[in-house]
């Protein structure tokens, strides 16, 4: 360890982005490229991840995009096993995979609504960490960087599937951090307030709910994606070698003064 380790150097590594094609995953993915890493951007939709695998190209970083859908076990196998098998490593996992399109009172809910939400949000992140963690077993180490939400520690109106999905992230960020570390794998989670993204892109063209929002954040304003890339890439570094099992919000204060 010692002075001479450089932050946030992934050089030589191999980082897959689940979710990484819009949004926070999109930033991630050309973070973690610019930090050295050979990245593979995953997201359902073979465009998206080829736009965001040329992009990074581009930009003279190494890069491929898989078409998957998380919510599927053999899709997740295939995305592992490809990666395996071009690039015979996995150093860091990050999930990102995230839908939230209801804004429902709890008992307007459905079971085909809480089940849409569940199985991107948790089950997905679930079948990424359980395949990616048997490579990271195999190699002695990695790490393993969820990005959940801030409304996952407070709650929020109208979210109830959202928010419950993104709480059992950070059980199982927490629990995974226990259950590994003996074979070297550190688990973190970042958890963003309000961030510019499509799913805030709805609440953000309704100027009372948007004023409402931004008088409760001490900076006044949503992240930009790029924002959250920083302590992701700290968390997927070894300058994060003694940290495991946290949750880093990073909502602009919000929480201060809830």
């Amino acid at each position: 360890m010692g002075q001479e380790r450089k932050a946030h150097d992934l050089a030589g590594q191999v980082a897959i982005v689940i979710g990484g094609s819009r949004g926070i995953g999109r930033a991630i993915s050309l973070g973690i490229a610019a930090s050295g890493a050979h990245v593979v951007v995953a997201s359902r939709s073979p465009e998206s991840v080829d736009s965001v695998a040329a992009e990074i190209k581009a930009l003279g970083h190494r890069a491929d995009g898989i078409a998957a859908d998380v919510s599927r076990i053999e899709d997740v196998e295939r995305l592992v096993g490809e990666v395996r098998n071009r690039c015979d490593r996995i150093d860091v996992l990050v999930n990102n995979a995230g839908i939230n399109p209801l804004f429902k009172r709890p008992e307007a809910l459905t079971p085909e609504d809480w089940d849409l939400i569940m199985n991107v949000d948790l089950r997905g992140a679930f079948l990424a960490c359980r395949e990616v963690g048997k490579v990271m077993i195999a190699q002695r180490g990695g790490r393993i960087v969820n990005i959940t939400s801030a409304t996952a520690l407070h709650g929020t109106k109208r979210g109830l599937p959202y928010t419950a999905a993104k709480a059992g992230l950070i059980a199982m960020t927490q629990t995974l951090a226990a259950d590994w570390c003996s074979h070297g794998i550190r688990v973190n989670a970042v958890a963003p307030g309000y961030v510019t993204t499509d799913l805030t892109s709805g609440m953000m063209k309704n100027a009372g709910i948007y004023r409402r929002v931004l008088d409760k954040i001490p900076m006044g304003r949503f992240a930009d994606p790029e924002e959250i890339v920083g302590l992701t890439l700290y968390l997927a570094s070894e300058a994060s070698s003694y940290v495991t099992g946290q949750v880093f919000v990073v909502d602009g204060g919000y929480a201060a003064i809830r």
